[in-house]
């Protein structure tokens, strides 16, 4: 098998996408600029190997995607996490594989049902594990399957899952697993900057007064990080700034306002468009700071560096979708999501026991809101025990339930969006109606009665311990749509296709 690349000028830079004839086993690799391209391998990608021997396959500390020949069969690469992913789709006579979801629709003129209210309750499910979420997404070319963590090989049988290498590392202790860490920044901060890369990449880091960015940024300066990103506000008004924090590690810090993203045009189209909830929009005020950068944060970090955790198998269960988001914007602002938590995170069960050792207690403080390995990291780099990680917070937006619904009116979405949505609602009217469905009202006033209604539930879900089967029954509804915004992703992939149109 070989690869033919076919540069798309208007493509999001990052954004790829492979088409493998099954008659001659010839792969056409089509992308934006900022993909790299050699003659056995391709990637928009960073992991903790030697950039020029292409080997993102061979491990699972890798953040971006790519394809790589190995042995005459195509190895697709998926991140080494589940805030991105690789989807594809097979006819009979070709199999399509793509970074993106608008991408891989777009070039397949597949389509969605406007009508069905479940797509993002189907695709959040991928925060229950990586053997438990929805994997095919249903569109008029047939089943697109979505693929988290694990890589795909088309070899003479066809296109299939393979599991990705790196478990059984020792992590009996602290000062084992943080090494690990330690390494494993060491190793992607000298891939990034290989000068090998005919698109080259700076680091950048984000920071908050939480356990988890800090980590990533003191792991982060000790390899070479100078810079970061903070929002100055979380939700409700919270003060979240990392600037104190920054200051005493000796980092440029840039401060973006949490509304910024309110200014853009359609803002919220490529977050819903990754097939997600939105709530990662906020990244959108920061894009003059991302572009070209490898983004060095902590998703996954309040499971897997938490205390009380108790998800410990193997299969990456999540608490929220938070990075998901951030899938196929990244592909247009041109930087990389490498979320440290995950690495090493199948082995989640060891970095819980180091988490509960009497070796830690010293970092083990009060309350439902304690990491010890985080407070451990953070405290020996010179941060004062007050200064980070005292209450949880969230800068994100809530764009489908609770307090951003309350303050944000009837529709989280800009004006000019809402006003596309509601007419794309009332354009597509013969849908519901076609499958003997009724169609929604397209209507702002109701939509935020039914929104405000909503909120309460969500509301008393947040009174309630998640492991309690009410908490369950409800279905964690803060990130779960409601009404109108039950049918935001639809409206937001035929948008989102068009910036693939050439």
């Amino acid at each position: 098998m070989q690869f033919r690349y076919v540069l798309k000028d208007r493509w999001p830079t990052l954004a790829w996408l492979a088409q493998g004839n099954k008659s001659d086993h010839l792969v056409t690799v089509f992308h934006g600029r900022g993909v790299e391209t050699t003659p056995d391998w391709f990637c928009e990608a960073v992991w903790d190997g030697e950039f020029s021997r292409g080997e993102f396959d061979q491990t699972d500390v890798v953040a971006g995607s790519g394809g790589r020949n190995r042995d005459n069969d195509i190895v697709f690469v998926a991140p080494g996490n589940s805030v991105d992913r690789l989807q594809w789709l097979e006819d009979e006579t070709a199999i399509y594989v793509s970074n993106s979801l608008s991408c891989l629709m777009a070039f397949t003129t597949a389509t969605v049902d406007p009508s069905y209210s479940r797509y993002i309750k189907d695709a959040n499910s991928v925060i229950d594990g990586l053997d438990r979420y929805k994997p095919t997404l249903s569109t008029t070319r047939g089943d697109i399957h979505l693929v988290y963590f694990n890589n795909l090989v088309w070899d003479a049988t066809g296109l299939h899952k393979r599991a990705k290498p790196g478990l059984g590392r020792d992590f009996s202790s602290f000062e084992k697993y943080h090494d690990f860490l330690q390494r494993t920044m060491a190793a992607l901060m000298a891939n990034l900057r290989a000068k090998e890369r005919h698109f080259s990449f700076k680091p950048m880091g984000t920071l908050s007064s939480g356990y988890d960015s800090t980590t990533v940024a003191v792991l982060g300066k000790q390899h070479g990080l100078e810079e970061v990103i903070t929002f100055e506000q979380a939700r409700a008004g919270h003060n979240d700034s990392g600037a104190d924090a920054a200051q005493r590690l000796g980092l440029n810090v840039h401060t973006v306002d949490r509304e910024d993203w309110r200014k853009e045009k359609f803002p919220e189209v490529p977050f819903i468009a990754s097939y997600s909830s939105a709530e990662d929009m906020v990244f959108l005020g920061a894009e003059a700071h991302l572009r070209g950068r490898v983004l060095f944060t902590g998703y996954h970090g309040d499971k897997v560096w938490d205390k009380l955790t108790t998800y410990l198998n193997d299969q990456i269960v999540r608490g929220d979708p938070s990075g998901l988001p951030l899938t196929d914007y990244r592909l247009e602002a041109g930087f990389i999501n490498c979320a440290i938590p995950f690495f090493g995170t199948r082995q989640i069960r060891d970095i819980h026991r180091i988490s509960n050792s009497p070796a830690m207690s010293r970092w083990d403080v009060a309350g439902n809101y304690s990491r010890p390995i985080c407070r451990r990291i953070a405290e020996e780099a010179g941060l004062p025990r007050d200064s980070f990680g005292v209450k949880k917070k969230a800068v994100t937006v809530d764009p489908f339930a609770g307090w951003e619904v309350q303050h944000g009116g009837g529709s989280f979405l800009a004006p000019e969006s809402r006003d596309d949505f509601l007419d794309w609602i009332r354009r597509h009217r013969g849908e519901w109606i076609k499958r003997k469905r009724i169609p929604p009202i397209a209507s702002v006033k109701v939509n935020y009665w039914i929104n405000s209604a909503h909120s309460l539930v969500v509301d008393f879900s947040h009174v309630l311990s998640s492991n309690t089967p009410l908490w369950h029954l409800l279905g964690y509804p803060a990130y779960q749509p409601h009404y109108l915004n039950l049918y935001l992703f639809p409206w937001a992939i035929d948008r989102m296709k068009r910036r693939y149109s050439n």
